[in-house]
């Protein structure tokens, strides 16, 4: 009896036990992620320990249905199999992107799966729109910068990086999510390249974009380089405002009822021009005493005076005055176009108003000097400067009048009147000029009265003395020029 038999059957059995688990076949590319052009070149690659002979690979989905067989007999030693994307032994695999590789060692039960799906990309067209900066222009828009209702040229680029033709197809031009023009295309052949333009009416806010095949009739490889935008577009929209606020002639809210009073204000248009400006203006409630429509408005400092002049009413009011009431210019702030002011017209009464104005010739100016009784030759203009001071601040209806009297025989003219139905001041000043014709000794006399609003709201003078200044005028004969 061998007593050495039973060690070296333990001893095989031990060593055959360490070759078996020391068999691996793992795939290392693809492991998932990877996109492949359909007839592409592509490596599968993958270790092998321990084992040797042939492998089967087989394409499968991640559900693990078998789409075909890529190889059937690969020696594993090579680790590497080079694959025409997609193409089996009896076929060629459908684009997808849920596919595995498998491999498994044939005549054995040594298998292993890509760890994660790849793509297979059919070879289609692909149609790449950009911006004309990709070919060294150095806009897109023209003009770069714009305003609402500018016409603004829209050029992209067009390019099929692919070699395969494309067409037919559109190009469209989209504005606010919305296609709202279309260029055709018959062929886009492989490789070529091209440019073209929309033309559109500028309208701030609006997302602007140019989409290749903007109705999907072209099947391509990347559908993700179709839209076109453009970082520089600057539009620049008007706001029209108030430069001045709405305010009253007589600086507060507060005013004699039954006199004329000026309400004004000053708008403007911010930034940009804007054309048709329509300003409205009145009481509330009440009469329209303003309408006015602005052909161009200056987005620079085009600063537009508006003013009317309503006689008070006793009560409380409201007057107002609008900007772009139809609110046919679009803006880029809507919401300071109108400005209101209360008004409270206050009844006046003999026991509660009364004026006490006087009058003042500060001088006379002839031949540059200033005299209070002056000689001047026949002919020669004299301009007489005053002012009328309401001692007690109330000045707001009165008239000026100024009137000659002299010469031979005697002659009596009014030369000089004005109202002023509410001046606003404390201090109002007047001019007027008279021209001699005939020698002789004339006076001159400057009156202040009340205007009829005040007399009609039973206003008095409290001095009516004082309303009255004359000057004397020595008018001699023409000088003779030798």
């Amino acid at each position: 009896m061998n007593c050495n038999k039973p060690i070296v059957f333990i001893l095989a059995i031990l060593s055959l036990t360490l070759v078996i688990c020391g068999q691996t076949l793992t795939i290392t590319a693809p492991n998932g992620g990877e996109s492949w052009l359909i007839g592409d070149p592509v490596s599968i690659r993958w270790t092998a320990t321990g084992v040797s002979g042939n492998a089967r690979i087989n394409l499968i989905t991640t559900s693990g249905v078998v789409v075909g067989t890529i190889a059937d007999s690969v020696p594993v030693a090579d680790a590497v199999f080079t694959w025409r994307a997609g193409t089996l032994v009896t076929g060629t695999a459908a684009p997808g992107n849920n596919y595995l590789i498998r491999m498994r060692l044939i005549g054995t039960d040594s298998v292993d799966n890509s760890n994660a799906a790849f793509s297979l990309v059919a070879r289609l067209p692909n149609i790449h729109i950009g911006s004309m900066h990709e070919i060294g222009w150095d806009h897109t828009f023209t003009p770069r910068t714009f305003s609402a209702g500018d016409t603004v040229t829209i050029t992209y680029y067009l390019r099929n990086d692919s070699d395969y033709a494309a067409g037919p197809f559109h190009v469209g031009l989209r504005v606010g999510g919305a296609i709202v023009a279309r260029q055709a295309y018959d062929e886009l052949v492989n490789g070529a390249d091209g440019s073209g333009g929309f033309t559109w009416t500028a309208v701030c806010g609006q997302a602007i974009a140019i989409v290749a095949d903007c109705d999907g009739e072209v099947a391509e490889n990347n559908e993700g380089d179709n839209v076109m935008t453009d970082p520089g577009l600057a539009c620049s929209q008007v706001d029209l405002y108030f430069f001045k606020e709405l305010r009253c002639s007589s600086g507060g809210a507060r005013v004699k009822a039954g006199l004329n009073y000026e309400f004004s204000a000053q708008v403007d248009a911010l930034t940009v021009r804007a054309d048709n400006v329509r300003v409205r203006g009145g009481v509330v409630g009440g009469p329209v005493l303003y309408d006015h429509t602005f052909a161009a408005m200056a987005g620079d400092g085009g600063i537009e005076p508006v003013a009317f002049i309503w006689e008070v009413p006793a009560g409380e009011h409201r007057v107002y005055f609008e900007i772009d009431p139809d609110n046919t210019v679009a803006e880029s702030n809507e919401r300071n176009n109108r400005q209101e002011l209360a008004i409270t017209g206050v009844a006046s009464t003999p026991l509660t108003e009364h004026y006490d104005l006087s009058i003042s010739i500060d001088h006379a100016r002839s031949f540059g000097t200033r005299l209070r009784d002056i000689t001047l030759p026949a002919g020669r203009a004299l301009t007489v400067y005053g002012e009328v001071r309401g001692a007690t601040g109330a000045i707001r209806d009165f008239k000026v009048s100024g009137t000659v009297r002299g010469g031979t025989p005697v002659r009596f003219a009014r030369v000089y009147e004005e109202d002023f139905n509410d001046p606003g001041m404390l201090v109002v000043p007047f001019s007027f000029t008279w021209t001699p014709v005939t020698p002789g000794e004339y006076t001159i006399t400057v009156k202040a009265e009340l205007g009829p609003h005040a007399i009609a709201a039973g206003v008095t003078d409290g001095n009516p003395a004082n309303n009255a200044a004359s000057l004397t005028a020595n008018v001699i004969r023409a000088l003779i020029k030798r």
